[in-house]
Formats: C-alpha cells, sequence, structure tokens
C-alpha cells in the first residue's frame, strides 16, 4: 500500500525516556521530575536533600532555600517550578560531595556520596521496580525492541514495545510477553526470533523503552501490528489491516 503525506498521521509525541534518578545505588522516585532548562538540569531540592539525611528550611521573604547536615549550612537559589525548588547537580555535589552524570540520551540522572562512580550499565540493573511485570518480561521485550528498532530513534523503539503490550492485553495472542514474541499460531509474527537477532544484548535506550511500556506508556496505542515498508518481505500487513500512523521507519497498523 502506497501511502500519500497527506495519509500520514502519527503517535502521541514521546520524544526521549522519562527521567530516571538512581541516587547512592537505589532507583528513587521523587514526587517532582527533574526539569531541563536554559541553564542546564534541575533536581528537586527537598526530595533529594532529606533522602541524603539533611534537613531543608525555606526562607519565604527571601525565597531561598537553606540545607543543613551536620555542621554544613548552605542556601540554594535556585528555580522554584510548581512551588518546589529545584537546584543543579552542581548544588548537591558541594554540598553532599556527590559525583553526578547525567546521560541525555537516555535521561538517566546517577548521583553517588560514596566517591564511587556507577557505569550506566550498573544504573540501568538497579531501575526495574517490577510493578506488575517480571525480569523475564523486561528482558524479552527489551530483546524484540533492539532487534526490530535497532538504530532508530526513542519513540521508534516504544512504538515497537507498545505493540508487543498491545497484544499481550489484546486477548487475541498470548498474555504473555514472550508468548507474544515467539507466537506462530498464525505463522513467524517477528522475523528477529527466526533469524537469531532477538537474542542480542539490548542497548540502554531499547531497555528503558520496554521498561516504560511495561509501566504503561503507550506511543502506538490499539495498534496491532507494524512493518517497515523498505524491508518487509511481504506486504499481508499493508493489505489487509488499517493503516494507523508512521513512527520513525516502520507503518503502525490496527
Amino acid at each position: 500500500m502506497f501511502l500519500h503525506a497527506a495519509d500520514i498521521s502519527y503517535a502521541q509525541d514521546v520524544s526521549a525516556p522519562d527521567y530516571r534518578i538512581v541516587l547512592n545505588g537505589q532507583f528513587i522516585h521523587p514526587d517532582v521530575c527533574p526539569v531541563e532548562s536554559k541553564n542546564g538540569l534541575l533536581l528537586p531540592l527537598r526530595y533529594i536533600s532529606e533522602t541524603l539525611g539533611a534537613d531543608v528550611y525555606w526562607d519565604q521573604e527571601t525565597k531561598t532555600a537553606a540545607v543543613s547536615r551536620g555542621d554544613i549550612l548552605q542556601t540554594c537559589d535556585g528555580v522554584i517550578i510548581n512551588n518546589t525548588m529545584m537546584a543543579p547537580p552542581d548544588f548537591f555535589n558541594d554540598m553532599f560531595n556527590a559525583q553526578t552524570t547525567y546521560n541525555e540520551k537516555i535521561n538517566l540522572i546517577v548521583m553517588n556520596t560514596d566517591g564511587e562512580s556507577v557505569s550506566e550499565k550498573t544504573a540501568l540493573a538497579l531501575l526495574p521496580s517490577y510493578r506488575g511485570y517480571s525480569d523475564e518480561d523486561l528482558i524479552w521485550l527489551a530483546k524484540i525492541v533492539e532487534a526490530e528498532a535497532q538504530g532508530e530513534t526513542y519513540p521508534s523503539k516504544l512504538g515497537v514495545a507498545s505493540v508487543i503490550i498491545n497484544r499481550r492485553d489484546s486477548g487475541k495472542y498470548p498474555a504473555t510477553v514472550i508468548g507474544v514474541i515467539f507466537d506462530k499460531k498464525f505463522g513467524v509474527q517477528f522475523t528477529p526470533t527466526i533469524n537469531g537477532a532477538v537474542y542480542n544484548t539490548p542497548s540502554p535506550s531499547s531497555y528503558l523503552a520496554a521498561m516504560e511500556a511495561l509501566e504503561g506508556r503507550n506511543n502506538a496505542p490499539d495498534t496491532l501490528f507494524f512493518m517497515n515498508p523498505r524491508l518487509a518481505t511481504s506486504s499481508w500487513i499493508s493489505n489487509n489491516r488499517q493503516y494507523a500512523f508512521t513512527i520513525g521507519g516502520h507503518n503502525y497498523y490496527y
């Protein structure tokens, strides 16, 4: 099926993974998300400071916050966003002798106050909360995402993961992630399961796309099929399913 530009619609706007913070080897869940400002990354002052055992005081007159820990007292005149004081990583580095790294591609923030650095791979392994999904779900979903969308943008990877989840929840396919991936009831569903690509190691972005899809983030709602028109060897999907939208190199269908 040839698609004219006017016929092409698009999925939900998702440009990057949600921000994730690993603090001293623990995946934390701030009530206020980090913010990327024109001056750089900003983190929730009170949540992180109190998690690190400090006290936070607010001066209404000067609109500044003070953080106290032991004999150390340091003021912060960061940025107030939605009634929350947000501070740059440098504040925490100075106040708590922390080391902070930020991976902009996957929005992963790693902060340590023990002087030890944590690799990206180690940090990612700390992220899952496994609320409603298993280690097996995460690993296999990340693997099929990597195999189907290697080298594509994050929205493309999330789209592939979303289709797997849509199938799992549809009642028309197996009710598990691995069952959907290796389903052969009507023939092989995903080429990487026969060419071996599904067994490759997922990249960090594929891993995060799988995690977010399992947590409920979906940028390809209601779709059950996708295909890369440049690589597809069969036109069955485009001839038999209703076109929905395009994400990156894949067309999606209901």
